[in-house]
């Protein structure tokens, strides 16, 4: 930087800092009361009182406990045995299923017992036919056992 800008700089800060001094010279207004005379003051009484602050905030709630009620067996529901919210209790039916393939199961199941009953007395005698074959060494028994 040549010196002659150097000079120009440290002139200038001169003289905006003169500026400064004698405009900070000059007389201030008096204001407020005159010299002896006691200040007026302004008194404000404080009182307590209860201050109520409301926020509105958006949020989400859920239950701290919560069910979920599930059935045991499949089927179609006919009717629904509690008020939705309610309180119910440990074994308390809740809903009525449709009866009707259940009690075809149990008729199907019933039918085979039926079958195997009235099949169990000639398989009883079979048995007891192949027996005395066995005894009497008429018959061999036969393995499934092979040689490798």
């Amino acid at each position: 930087m040549p010196i002659h800008d150097k000079t120009k700089r440290i002139v200038a800060g001169g003289l905006l800092s003169g500026f400064l001094i004698i405009g900070g010279c000059g007389q201030q207004p008096q204001t407020g009361t005159p010299q002896g005379a006691p200040p007026e003051v302004a008194v404000v009484t404080v009182q307590s009182k209860p201050l109520v602050m409301t926020t509105e905030l958006a949020g989400r709630t859920s239950a701290n406990r919560a069910a979920e009620v599930r059935p045991q067996v499949g089927g179609i529901i006919q009717k629904r045995l509690f008020t939705e919210g309610s309180d119910v209790k440990s074994g308390q039916v809740l809903y009525r299923i449709d009866p009707a393939p259940y009690q075809a199961a149990l008729d199907n199941a019933k039918a085979a017992l039926s079958r195997s009953e009235a099949n169990l007395q000639a398989i009883r005698l079979k048995a007891n036919r192949l027996k005395e074959l066995l005894t009497a060494k008429a018959v061999r028994t036969t393995t499934t056992r092979q040689r490798r």
